[in-house]
């Protein structure tokens, strides 16, 4: 069986209005984590609000920590979508919970065990992503915000991340995104004017998303490969019948997660469904065996989310 897990861990919510702990947000994600999946199986797991830090002169990344708790050969990969170096509003980075860091990012990640699989264009270095050694994820802008000019989530800058690798003998890609969201917007109100706007900036988003996915189909035709499967996980920021989900839907299976009606949210503030996992699979190569949102985390103060988690197997 093949385990996938979406989670938003919140950027250390708990932590607030104190320093971000980079260890002790990783330790308490894994000990949730270890109530959702069993690590020694095959796993996928995409992380929203992610981040690393410089401290003292050393690195500190909930990613790689996250990897080396799981143990069995996992590897984890960072996309920031804000850094102190590449935006550096002082909104974000002049606060309690980065005192003393001498570089600080914020985003996506994705951490697992299963092998990598080559490109359809072939392999990367090792080391050509940012000078990062050992980098395997790509990752891609999706929003048109560069330098986040307001230092707040309305112009922060969104990215998707593309993994290319191989469950039992079948290449797949493993996509992971944080869809943009509005100060102000009402999250049960969609005819709301704030949150049409905001709807309007995820469709644009979901639209570079759908782009990132044809360019990787191309390339397979290309190279007169397979199409591949492919997982889309992440904190979507829509609920299932909103117009950028709709956009997902037309290309993708959107997976139902099995909980009763009163248990059917994973933002636990507004009790709404926004964290998503998305399958594309034209050659019926895998199975989908169930999909739940884990409902009992031991860390209440870890996030405002609730973790996503699909179940798959070959055909």
């Amino acid at each position: 069986m093949l385990q996938v897990v979406s989670f938003n861990i919140g950027g250390a919510r708990g932590m607030r209005p104190g320093p971000h702990d980079h260890e002790k947000l990783a330790v308490d994600t894994y000990s949730t984590l270890r109530q959702v999946i069993t690590p020694s199986q095959p796993t996928l797991i995409a992380l929203q609000e992610s981040g690393l830090a410089m401290l003292n002169g050393s690195s500190r990344s909930v990613g790689r920590t996250m990897a080396r708790l799981l143990g069995f050969a996992y590897q984890d990969a960072f996309a920031p979508e804000v850094s102190m170096c590449d935006h550096p509003h002082p909104n974000l980075w002049d606060r309690p919970a980065y005192r003393a860091m001498t570089g600080a990012a914020e985003g996506n990640a994705i951490v697992t065990n299963l092998p990598r699989e080559d490109w359809a264009w072939g392999s990367y270095p090792a080391s050509d992503d940012c000078y990062n050694p050992g980098a395997w994820a790509r990752h891609t802008t999706i929003s048109r915000a560069t330098l986040y000019s307001s230092g707040n989530r309305d112009t922060q800058p969104r990215n998707l991340m593309v993994a290319s690798l191989n469950y039992r003998g079948i290449p797949f890609y493993f996509l992971n995104t944080h869809l943009g969201l509005l100060i102000g917007e009402d999250r049960r109100d969609a005819s709301y004017e704030r949150s049409r706007a905001a709807s309007q900036i995820r469709q644009a988003q979901v639209s570079e998303i759908l782009y990132v996915i044809d360019e990787l189909k191309r390339a397979d035709r290309h190279n007169e490969m397979p199409e591949r499967p492919i997982v889309l996980t992440g904190d979507f920021n829509a609920q299932p019948e909103s117009p950028e989900m709709e956009m997902l839907q037309r290309h993708f299976r959107l997976l139902r997660p099995e909980n009763k009606a009163s248990e059917l949210w994973t933002h636990n503030s507004h009790r709404i469904l926004i964290d998503h996992i998305l399958f594309h699979d034209p050659a019926e190569q895998f199975e989908v065996i169930s999909c739940h949102i884990q409902s009992k985390i031991p860390f209440d103060d870890l996030t405002d989310h609730r973790p996503a988690v699909g179940i798959f197997a070959l055909a």
